[in-house]
């Protein structure tokens, strides 16, 4: 691994986790983007609108308060091991993810098997900022938190769920058509 200058905020705090989100974004085609990020977001300003409308904010979120901890925790340990499954086999069916897709990262192009491993890694870092930002939530809820701070978090939690969902649903579309493909030729 190359030595990387530290300049800024790096000098101080851990800030490479960061690499990650920088290179999902980076890669994602057009296509995708509307999947993953637009679809969420119109369907979080819909949900949080009627919810507004109705002056629910405060029973969705602790709904989702209830919920979310348990089956966040289950996506997270569900990405680890897609993301442990991905880099520690080297059998024959992940050595097929290794064919070079259309996108490209740092002018180079992007296998099957690193763009899995790039979409897996931002799934899990939403994954942990949604469970933070629901533990956020409770802790704030106790000391009393205004409508206006209610509504900001109850569209983040579920743009994050949806957008969370989503990727997961891509990820796996993904590995069962590079397979499909591999039946198809024999």
């Amino acid at each position: 691994m190359k030595k990387r200058s530290t300049r800024g905020l790096g000098q101080y705090i851990y800030m490479e986790w960061l690499f990650p989100i920088k290179d999902y974004y980076c890669s994602i085609r057009k296509n995708e983007v509307v999947f993953e990020i637009v679809i969420p977001l119109l369907v979080s300003l819909i949900c949080v609108s009627l919810y507004f409308r109705e002056r629910k904010i405060e029973i969705a979120l602790d709904g989702l308060s209830e919920l979310l901890p348990s089956a966040i925790s289950i996506l997270i340990g569900f990405t680890i091991m897609l993301i442990t499954l991905l880099l520690t086999s080297s059998v024959e069916s992940v050595e097929q993810l290794k064919i070079i897709t259309t996108k490209t990262l740092y002018k180079k192009p992007l296998t099957l098997h690193q763009d899995l491993h790039i979409q897996f890694s931002h799934s899990l870092f939403s994954e942990i900022f949604l469970l933070l930002l629901i533990f956020f939530y409770l802790f704030l809820k106790g000391i009393g938190l205004p409508l206006f701070m209610s509504t900001i978090v109850l569209f983040i939690e579920i743009y994050l769920t949806l957008n969370i969902l989503l990727s997961i649903l891509r990820g796996i579309a993904n590995l069962y058509f590079s397979f499909y493909h591999v039946l198809e030729d024999k």
